[in-house]
């Protein structure tokens, strides 16, 4: 078996010996990745976090850091974010509220002026109609009127009558 030094490497200058087998496979000594977890002069956790991991530790002032302890200060700050989440959400959800019900306001007035200015032109549009079903009769009248006008007027030609024509005023 021969041994290759791996190409790619975490840490500069690290190599790890590798073996190959008969079959071509290479089996990579990984037992160097994981030295951080034996040796004890390393400390990659902090102490505070390392309180939380570790139940039944010492701290730094040398009292026992107890389970139940971590867990209720777990429980008390996930109560107290739930909270503010809660009153952020109440004062989200409230200006929400007021936001509608000032549109609600908006909408009400301009709903009144609609209304109000739909009444208007009805009643234009009734006013209107009156005067045009006057104007379409006092047509008719005067229609009627010029008709007889005529027939008078064809009949005494007929009759070779001299005809006197007399405007009366229209009484308003």
């Amino acid at each position: 078996m021969s041994t290759i030094s791996p190409v790619f490497s975490c840490e500069p200058g690290l190599t790890a010996p590798v073996q190959a087998s008969e079959s071509g496979f290479t089996s990579w000594d990984i037992s160097h990745l994981f030295s951080f977890l034996d040796s004890s002069s390393t400390n990659i956790i902090p102490d505070s976090a390392s309180e939380y991991l570790r139940p039944g530790s010492v701290n730094r002032t040398g009292s026992n850091v107890d389970l139940a302890d971590c867990t209720d200060e777990r429980r008390k700050k996930r109560k107290s974010l739930n909270r503010e989440s809660a009153k952020r959400s109440r004062v989200k959800k409230q200006k929400h509220l007021d936001e509608i019900s000032i549109q609600l306001n908006q909408l009400k007035i301009q709903n009144r002026k609609l209304k109000n200015q739909l009444q208007y032109i009805y009643y234009h549009c009734q006013r209107t109609k009156m005067e045009n079903d006057r104007l379409r009769l006092e047509h008719r009248m005067l229609h009627d009127t010029l008709l007889n006008v005529r027939q008078v007027l064809m009949l005494c030609q007929i009759e070779s009558v001299p005809v006197r024509i007399y405007m009366v005023p229209k009484a308003q």
